[in-house]
């Protein structure tokens, strides 16, 4: 089991009842599935689900549905009827630290020194009172003392979290967990939690939410994939300053079929997610939502699209909360997209059937064919055969003639006639070992021989 294209939802922003306190039950989200099956989606990644205080990455009780979204039987249920469509689901882990109301917490509250699980958060220090009252204070996930951040090289605490990780597995039958916060934890804890699912399961999928650093080396660790950050900065950010050599300097680090650090690697590929602002209200150029979403499902990992993102929706980050970037399913306008957006839905779910039907696109390596301030053209290596993308940011149509020699080398086999996966019918001839190809203002095409399928 591995994902191809991953449906991102927050639950808990979700399921919110618009204008009211309530919450809709987790089953609900089986509504979803007709819609995702329609964009080609075969795993859903649910965000935090787990008794909490407030957002769900402040964790009362690790093995118990929030009530506000039901019980573990409506959880149990939500998991049947989604494996019975043909999903994966994933699960948010939030392991790294809890909330001041986790039974380990509330006991060290309670007790003090004398408590058996003083040694279960980072960095105590009993003689130093916290800013949220507590007579001690311990280390915390990027400094909010209401997430205390759990000392994952105590025994005891790597012993309670494979519980959790084991009971997941056994209770709900997930496919694989994201794991929040994992370029703040322990690597040798992670090395063992991957040890220890994969154990019970080889195909459990385990990524890490990795923001800053190498993700090798969380790969090496014995994660599955990791969030690619870098990848996702690159892409609006070469739209919006014109600069397709940021790009491409990225994916040449990462990827290169001869050097790139994660060559191979399927990494999480996303344009939003719930902390980040949504990919519309980033680009200074509206119109260019289209070519973001033509290279997001070109380059290679793995296509995370967020809830909502289908549908152009305006979102930034920086006020007092992030809840307007996980809002009630009910405020996506009924499906509808902004103007001159109202044909991403059907964009998206055709670069999702390209891609997804393509082996070089899916799984293939990377190699660069050029790179221009407005332009960018790479080949999806596969052994089956090679695509090549070319993407035009101008706002005019520009041409280009690709020698193949230089990819195919002066003895490797040139096809004669090649067509635009986008546009099939659109046919080219090879003329001397070189294609002469006009890319459309504002898109691109990917062209393969035509005999490929």
């Amino acid at each position: 089991m591995r994902p191809n294209h991953i449906y991102h939802v927050f639950p808990l922003g979700a399921l919110k009842e618009r204008n009211s306190a309530g919450f809709k039950n987790i089953r609900e989200l089986t509504n979803l599935i007709p819609h995702l099956q329609d964009l080609r989606m075969d795993s859903i990644l649910l965000g935090p689900i787990f008794k909490s205080e407030t957002h769900g990455y402040d964790v009362t009780d690790m093995y118990q549905l929030d009530p506000r979204l039901g019980n573990n039987e409506d959880l149990k249920q939500m998991v049947r009827d989604f494996h019975e469509a043909g999903f994966h689901v994933f699960f948010d882990a939030v392991w790294n630290h809890s909330s001041r109301h986790h039974f380990a917490y509330r006991d060290l509250r309670e007790k003090g020194r004398n408590s058996p699980y003083a040694g279960w958060y980072r960095n105590i220090q009993f003689d130093k009172p916290n800013l949220c009252g507590d007579s001690f204070t311990v280390d915390c996930w990027a400094g909010f003392q209401e997430l205390p951040a759990f000392n994952l090289k105590n025994p005891d605490v790597e012993r309670e979290l494979i519980h959790c990780a084991e009971y997941w597995m056994d209770e709900f039958s997930i496919d694989g967990i994201r794991i929040d916060a994992a370029q703040d934890m322990d690597l040798g804890f992670l090395r063992h939690l991957a040890d220890a699912c994969h154990r019970k399961r080889a195909d459990f999928w385990m990524m890490g939410e990795v923001v800053f650093g190498d993700p090798q080396q969380w790969l090496s660790a014995g994660l599955n994939s990791v969030t690619n950050y870098q990848t996702y900065k690159s892409c609006w950010s070469s739209l919006n300053d014109g600069n397709m050599f940021e790009l491409a300097y990225n994916l040449n680090q990462l990827f290169d079929d001869k050097g790139g650090s994660c060559k191979g690697a399927r990494l999480q590929l996303f344009n939003e997610n719930h902390d980040v602002s949504r990919i519309y209200s980033v680009l200074k150029d509206k119109g260019d939502n289209y070519l973001q979403h033509l290279l997001f499902y070109t380059l290679p990992g793995v296509p995370t699209l967020y809830y909502g993102e289908e549908y152009a929706l305006d979102a930034k980050k920086g006020g007092c909360d992030d809840w307007n970037l996980r809002p009630p399913m009910s405020c996506l306008n009924h499906g509808k997209s902004p103007a001159g957006q109202e044909n991403l839905l059907s964009v998206i779910r055709h670069l999702a059937a390209v891609r997804l039907d393509s082996n070089a696109l899916r799984d293939g390596g990377y190699q660069q064919e050029f790179v221009h301030s407005k332009q960018i053209a790479f080949w999806r290596t596969h052994q089956s055969c090679d695509a090549l993308v070319l993407a035009n940011h101008q706002d005019s149509p520009v041409q280009f003639e690709i020698d193949l020699k230089k990819h195919y080398g002066v003895r490797g086999t040139i096809a004669a006639n090649w067509k635009d996966l986008l546009n099939p019918q659109n046919k080219f001839i090879v003329q001397k070992g070189k294609l002469t190809i006009q890319i459309p203002a504002k898109w691109g095409c990917i062209l393969v021989p035509s005999d490929t399928h």
